[in-house]
C-alpha cells in the first residue's frame, strides 16, 4: 500500500518524473528541440544578410561603382567624313584665292576619351579630337574635362591641382541610365551649352538607342585651339575678289570701305553652327553613332560684335565607321550586362532566397516553440484499496 507522499511508479516501476513522456526520454526531446532553434536562428540571419545585401547591391554598389564611368576608361571612335569645305589660310593671305578652298574631300575623324585620373565620384577625362585628310591633320583640340562619372555632367567639384576647361553639361557622353528626356550639352567650339531634344527610339548596329538632335545657331568661336591656326585678319584688297566670287554682297563691301576706310586689313572673327543627331544606348549613355553636320565661317569683324559671314573654312559632314560602330555596339551590350548582372540578377536572386530562409527560419522557429510544450502526458490515477485507502 502506498502513501500519498510516496513517488508512484510507473507501470515497470520506474519513478513518474514530470516533463517526461513515456517511450520520448527528456534528454532527446531537449536535443532536438535545441537542435531546431539553432537552424531557425542561422536560416533566419542567413536569410536577413542576403535582404539586406541585395538591397545593397541593388541600390548602393551598382549605382555607386558598377554604373558609372570606369578609372581606366579609354576609348577611341573613328568617323568617315566629308569635307564640303576646307579653307587654306596660307593661299588667301598669297591672294589665291582660288587655292584657299577646296571643296568634296574625304577625311577622318578620331575622338579618344581617357580617363586620366579620378577621385572618388569624380573623373579628370581628356577629350582629344582629330580631323585628318590624306594622313595630314588639319584641324585637332585636347580638351580636359572633369565630369561626375556617374552623370557625365561636367562638375566644378574637383582636386585643385587638375587643370580642367570649365564646362557646362554633358562633354563626351550621356549619363548611364539615359531618359527619354532633353540634355543641356557642351559646345566647345564656342564654349556655350546647348540643348539636346530628346527625337525618337533608332536601331543603330542592332540594338536600341534614343536619338538626340542638337542644332547650334551661327555662334563667335571662342575655343583658342580653333583660332589659334586661322588668320586674324584680311589684304583690303581681297575685298573685290570676294566680291567677284560672290562671298560677299556689294551692300556689305560698301559698308566695309566705310567703316575700315584707310585701313590695309580688315578684323577677322569665325562662327559656328550645327545641326547633328546622337544615337545613344540608354542603358550606357554611350554614343554608338553619330550623323552630325558642322560649320565654321569665316567673317569680317565689326567693331560692335557682330560678325558678318564671307566663306566657310571649315565644312564638313560626318558619321561612324563600320568598324567604330560595331565596337561601340560591343562596349554598349557588356556595360549593359554588367549593370543588369549587378544591379538586377543578383539582387532578385539574393532577395528570392533570403526571403525563403526568413520563412524557414520563422517555421523552425514556431515548430520548435511547439516541441518543447509537454504533451500526451498521462499523470498517474490513485487506485482505491479495499481498506479504503490510496494505493
Amino acid at each position: 500500500m502506498q502513501r500519498p507522499y510516496e513517488t508512484p511508479q510507473g507501470e515497470l516501476g520506474v519513478p513518474f518524473e514530470p516533463g517526461r513522456q513515456r517511450g520520448c526520454p527528456g534528454g532527446m526531446l531537449t536535443e532536438g528541440l535545441v537542435s531546431m532553434r539553432k537552424a531557425a536562428i542561422s536560416s533566419g540571419v542567413v536569410g536577413l544578410i542576403l535582404l539586406v545585401g541585395s538591397a545593397l547591391l541593388a541600390w548602393w554598389v551598382t549605382p555607386s561603382y558598377i554604373a558609372r564611368m570606369p578609372s581606366d576608361y579609354n576609348k577611341t571612335r573613328t568617323f568617315d567624313a566629308t569635307i564640303h569645305t576646307l579653307f587654306n589660310p596660307a593661299a588667301l593671305q598669297a591672294g589665291n584665292l582660288a587655292g584657299a578652298i577646296k571643296t568634296g574631300v574625304p577625311a577622318t575623324i578620331s575622338e579618344n576619351v581617357k580617363v586620366q585620373q579620378t577621385s572618388g565620384n569624380t573623373a579628370l577625362i581628356q577629350d582629344t579630337r582629330n580631323i585628318s585628310v590624306s594622313g595630314s591633320t588639319v584641324g585637332q583640340t585636347v580638351t580636359p574635362y572633369a565630369v561626375d562619372r556617374q552623370t557625365l555632367e561636367a562638375t566644378s567639384s574637383h582636386p585643385d591641382g587638375w587643370s580642367v576647361t570649365p564646362a557646362t553639361g554633358l562633354t563626351v557622353s550621356w549619363p548611364l541610365g539615359a531618359k527619354q528626356q532633353n540634355y543641356t550639352g557642351w559646345v566647345y567650339q564656342t564654349n556655350t551649352t546647348t540643348p539636346l531634344k530628346y527625337v525618337k527610339q533608332a536601331q543603330q548596329g542592332g540594338i536600341n538607342t534614343y536619338a538626340y538632335q542638337a542644332t547650334v545657331p551661327p555662334t563667335p568661336i571662342k575655343n583658342p585651339q580653333l583660332l589659334a591656326n586661322l588668320p586674324k585678319s584680311l589684304p583690303v584688297s581681297l575685298l573685290p575678289a570676294l566680291k567677284a566670287a560672290g562671298l560677299i554682297s556689294p551692300t556689305n563691301l560698301g559698308s566695309l570701305s566705310q567703316l575700315f576706310s584707310g585701313a590695309s586689313q580688315i578684323p577677322l572673327g569665325y562662327t559656328y553652327q550645327a545641326n547633328n543627331t546622337y544615337y545613344v544606348a540608354p542603358d550606357t549613355g554611350l554614343v554608338v553613332n553619330l550623323s552630325n553636320n558642322e560649320t565654321e565661317m569665316a567673317g569680317i569683324a565689326l567693331p560692335n560684335g557682330k560678325i558678318i559671314p564671307v566663306m566657310p573654312v571649315l565644312s564638313y559632314s560626318y558619321h561612324a565607321t563600320p568598324a567604330s560602330l560595331s565596337a561601340a555596339v560591343n562596349d554598349a551590350n557588356s556595360g549593359s550586362s554588367m549593370i543588369t548582372l549587378f544591379g538586377v540578377t543578383l539582387p532578385i536572386v539574393a532577395g528570392s532566397v533570403g526571403f525563403v530562409l526568413v520563412v524557414l527560419g520563422a517555421f523552425l522557429w514556431t515548430r520548435g516553440g511547439s516541441r518543447g510544450r509537454p504533451t500526451g502526458i498521462t499523470p498517474p490515477q490513485r487506485q482505491p484499496t479495499p481498506a479504503g485507502g490510496v494505493s
